[in-house]
C-alpha cells in the first residue's frame, strides 16, 4: 500500500488529500489553535472591552459634565451661554477668559478677590483634547467645557496662588486670589 499523504501532527499515512484534510479537521483543530498566541475569541473579547472603554471616555469628554470632584452638582443655570470677556467685576461677579497656548492655560485676568464669585469663559477654539477637562484642585472643581457649556463658575474661599490643570495634568496654569 503506497501512502503518499502523511499527517504533520500524528505522522499517520493517508491515501488521498481529502482523507488527510478530513482527519486534520476532525482530530487536530485544538493543535492548530494552540499554535496561535491568542484565539479569535480572546481577541474579540479584548476588542469589545477596548471599544467600551473608548466609548465611555468619549461620552465623558463630550458630555456636559458640571460637577466638583466630589460629584456634587454645581449651579449652572446661566452657564450655557457664550459670553464676552471684559475682565471686570460686574453684578458682584469677577469675569475672566481661559485659553490654551502650547501646554499652558492662559487666564486673563488671573488675579481674583476672595469670596467674590468668579465666572471663567473658556475659549473652546483654543482648547484641544483633554485641556477641556479643567480642574482647580484647591477649590475641588472639575468642569469639562464644551461648545454648549463653556463657563466655569466658583467662589474662591481662600487666598494664595492656585494651580489650574487638565484632568491628565498635561495643561497647567495658575490663578491668584487676594
Amino acid at each position: 500500500m503506497d501512502n503518499d499523504f502523511r499527517c504533520d501532527f500524528c505522522n499517520k499515512n493517508f491515501q488521498s488529500q481529502e482523507a488527510i484534510d478530513s482527519h486534520n479537521k476532525a482530530k487536530h483543530t485544538i493543535a492548530r489553535e494552540k499554535n496561535h498566541k491568542f484565539s479569535v475569541k480572546t481577541v474579540s473579547i479584548i476588542a469589545i472591552i477596548l471599544l467600551a472603554i473608548v466609548s465611555v471616555t468619549a461620552f465623558s469628554i463630550m458630555g456636559n459634565k458640571t460637577s466638583n470632584i466630589n460629584g456634587n452638582a454645581i449651579n449652572t443655570a446661566s452657564n450655557t451661554q457664550q459670553a464676552s470677556v471684559s475682565g471686570s467685576t460686574s453684578d458682584n461677579v469677577q469675569t475672566a477668559k481661559l485659553s490654551v497656548s502650547g501646554s499652558s492655560y492662559i487666564l486673563e485676568p488671573s488675579i481674583f478677590k476672595k469670596d467674590v464669585p468668579v465666572k471663567i469663559i473658556a475659549d473652546i477654539s483654543s482648547m484641544p483634547g483633554c485641556s477641556k477637562a479643567v480642574t482647580i484642585p484647591a477649590f475641588r472643581l472639575l468642569k469639562v467645557v464644551s461648545n454648549k457649556d463653556n463657563v466655569i463658575t466658583f467662589t474662591p474661599t481662600k487666598t494664595g496662588t492656585f494651580k489650574i490643570a487638565c484632568s491628565m495634568n498635561m495643561y497647567t496654569g495658575t490663578l491668584t486670589v487676594e
